[in-house]
């Protein structure tokens, strides 16, 4: 079997340390943004009690009621600029690259999602657990959407399990990737590909599930190039606009990511 890493008490707890000191941009923000995350984490734990019970899921989505926290505020301890400073931290942790395919997180005009490693549905419990956050590229949160790798049984555990734990699956926030999965880029004027191979179960786990629609989509927009470029010059504009125009290319952005991905699986 292959043998690996992951992190230590010691590192998480320096993680941890240095996120804390980052949640805000404001010295005097820092203590109330961390709380207010703490806060919401046990909000979601109560969901996921009130879901043992055999109740039915709230209506609220907890992680939209996050970022419209204080959403009135500019400044201060507010939802969005949790999210914000977050995925700022996050980004910086990875070295600004997706933590599944590792690709610069520049696509889709620099969208860059804050993915749940174990999705919020089923395991609700996890929506704000710091460790169950990354950032990824549109792409690959796209694809990877709801789905896991990981037992199923696992989403009636209220606490969220080992770094050691995660045998079958790769971990972007435990793992070290390089460690997991090999890849190489090829990189013309006109074309972008990138090639994954796993060097572990984890990173062979990640490769099938993921890795290889995320290259396979590469290759299928690559192929027409008139249509890539069209794209690329739709994504660029993408920044200037809002209301029904950033909606409508959001739409569009998301039914060719399905049905890219509806070729690359079929038969």
């Amino acid at each position: 079997m292959s043998t690996f890493t992951v992190k230590s008490s010691a590192e998480l707890g320096e993680i941890d340390a240095k996120y804390r000191d980052n949640c805000h941009d404001v010295k005097k923000h820092k203590v109330g943004t961390y709380k207010l995350l703490e806060a919401f984490a046990d909000l979601a734990k109560d969901e996921f009690n009130h879901r043992q019970a055999g109740n039915p899921e709230s209506e609220d989505d907890l992680w939209v009621k996050l970022y419209e926290h204080n959403k009135e505020k500019k400044s201060g301890v507010t939802g969005r600029l949790l999210r914000k400073h977050l995925r700022d931290f996050l980004e910086d942790q990875q070295g600004s690259k997706c933590c599944y395919c590792q690709r610069p997180l520049v696509n889709i005009s620099h969208a860059k999602p804050i993915e749940h490693v174990l999705p919020r549905q089923p395991f609700v419990q996890h929506t704000f657990n710091f460790w169950n956050l990354a950032v990824a590229c549109f792409d690959c949160n796209h694809a990877k959407s709801n789905t896991f790798w990981v037992s199923q049984a696992l989403a009636d555990v209220a606490e969220y399990p080992n770094p050691e734990d995660f045998v079958d699956s790769y971990h972007p926030r435990f793992h070290t990737y390089d460690e997991h999965v090999r890849f190489v880029r090829v990189q013309t004027n006109t074309v972008n590909i990138s090639l994954y191979v796993g060097q572990t179960e984890q990173g062979k786990s990640l490769c099938k599930n993921l890795l290889k629609r995320i290259s396979a989509k590469d290759i299928l927009l690559c192929s027409n190039l008139a249509l890539k470029q069209s794209i690329d010059k739709l994504y660029d504009h993408m920044p200037s606009l809002d209301g029904e125009a950033a909606a409508a290319v959001e739409d569009f952005n998301r039914s060719l990511s399905n049905m890219t991905l509806k070729l690359i699986e079929e038969p």
